[in-house]
């Protein structure tokens, strides 16, 4: 699991995450506005927060987090013991808090409390054919026959078991499996981590198991799934943009199913016809305005669900805060960054479906 841990004080920040990383991947940002821009671009799991950050507040960045519909579980840590301040906090948001000094046992404590009201992680076993996860008590085995990993691998197993039908790419597997303050992996290093798991599933009768996408990534290999696991429908994103050509050739081979819609007035009817999981708005034309498209669709109870993706320009707080009060639920530079692309519309999808198992289907 990912962890975001906010704080300022460099020798506290230093010395709880460093006792953090034994137990989750943790990203450390010392302010407020560093941290907003982290979460713009990577999904966590969980977020510790210091009340007293500079440039955005602890509570500020709650509040935030909080009016752009994000979810994630958030607990304070304030040097106060003030009951105004830990009002203030749950009222913005915050799941829970802690007042300093705090101990590592009682942060890993009130991290589990907040992690298992999530559907996502009571789900313990992730299943491939005979292949099986067992996320809790963190064991793998195939056909009966346990499987010793190290963590690098264990986290490999589970990122492709978690999407058995998406490809995945070396941009994606580093930016779930490595922190942002390490020095990130080559290619080679990775697939260095893909072959030593592939020479252990072979060892049980799982040759193969791990299939290569050349020049994209890598994937399950279907001949292993149960018949129910094989056939996965694929997930639709529709594109309005004057780059959806190019955006399509780099979502089709992680096994969406893209659609273009041309005419900006007619969008509302190939809405209709496509049905989409997702749908992206690229820049504004004569004909369309992203903006404007976007609160007209959040009104109208057909679509109001539907994930948007906008494509903006610049990433400055006016844009973002005029692109969430649209009704957006995440944006990508315009022009387009292939990597950005990919992973937020990835990991917005992936969001989509633990809030449906969550939910229900939408």
């Amino acid at each position: 699991m990912r962890l975001l841990f906010v704080e300022d004080d460099a020798a506290f920040a230093q010395q709880l995450s460093t006792a953090l990383k034994h137990y989750y991947i943790v990203d450390l940002a010392t302010d407020g506005e560093i941290a907003w821009n982290l979460l713009q671009m990577r999904q966590y799991d969980a977020a510790i927060l210091d009340v007293g950050l500079p440039k955005l507040g602890g509570i500020e960045l709650c509040e935030r987090l909080r009016q752009a519909k994000r979810h994630i579980p958030i607990l304070l840590i304030t040097g106060q013991s003030a009951i105004d301040e830990k009002i203030l906090g749950l009222d913005a948001g915050a799941d829970d808090y802690l007042i300093k000094p705090v101990g590592l046992q009682e942060v890993l404590a009130r991290l589990r409390a907040l992690l298992r009201r999530l559907p996502l992680v009571t789900e313990t076993q992730l299943e491939w054919g005979n292949l099986r996860l067992n996320t809790h008590r963190h064991q793998a085995t195939f056909a009966g026959k346990s499987i010793a990993l190290t963590l690098k691998e264990y986290l490999l197993l589970q990122l492709f078991l978690q999407r058995a039908d998406w490809v995945h790419r070396h941009s994606a597997i580093v930016e779930k499996l490595w922190n942002l303050d390490c020095d990130l992996p080559s290619e080679e290093a990775v697939r260095a981590h893909v072959k030593g798991l592939r020479r252990k599933l072979k060892v049980v009768g799982a040759e193969n198991l791990i299939e290569t996408v050349y020049g994209v990534g890598y994937r399950l290999n279907p001949s292993y799934a149960n018949p129910q696991q094989a056939n996965p429908q694929p997930e639709k994103v529709l594109i309005l943009s004057a780059q959806a050509e190019k955006m399509a050739a780099l979502l089709e081979p992680c096994g969406l199913l893209v659609k273009i819609a041309t005419q900006p007035n007619e969008l509302q009817t190939t809405l209709e016809a496509v049905q989409p999981n997702l749908l992206i708005l690229g820049a504004d034309t004569i004909e369309l305005n992203r903006i404007a498209l976007c609160q007209r669709l959040r009104h109208d109870r057909r679509w109001a669900w539907l994930p948007i993706i906008l494509m903006i320009p610049h990433f400055d707080p006016d844009s973002v805060n005029q692109a969430f009060a649209a009704g957006a639920d995440d944006f990508v530079q315009d022009p387009m960054i292939p990597s950005e692309l990919m992973n937020r519309v990835l990991n917005r999808l992936e969001r989509v479906r633990q809030l449906q198992k969550q939910f229900g289907t939408i």
